[in-house]
């Protein structure tokens, strides 16, 4: 079943990955260009419509995508 996750962050941990990554690093500019919301239309008929929830395909996408961008691809 393919659905978008809402993530709440935990109480315990008072960190951001954002924190990490300078405001002029170019991923931050391509998350304000691009809008990955069209990676669900596209993603929706290879996921199952039962069963557990599958990690979050814009995620998978983003990953894939910064390991091409830095050369880690396989």
């Amino acid at each position: 079943m393919m659905e978008k996750r809402q993530f709440a962050p935990k109480l315990r941990y008072q960190l951001s990955l954002d924190q990490f990554v300078p405001q002029s690093h170019p991923l931050h500019r391509i998350t304000d260009a691009i809008d990955f919301s069209f990676i669900y239309r596209l993603a929706r008929p290879y996921y199952s419509h039962t069963g557990q929830l599958l990690a979050d395909p814009v995620i998978i996408f983003k990953i894939r995508l910064i390991s091409y961008l830095y050369g880690n691809a396989s």
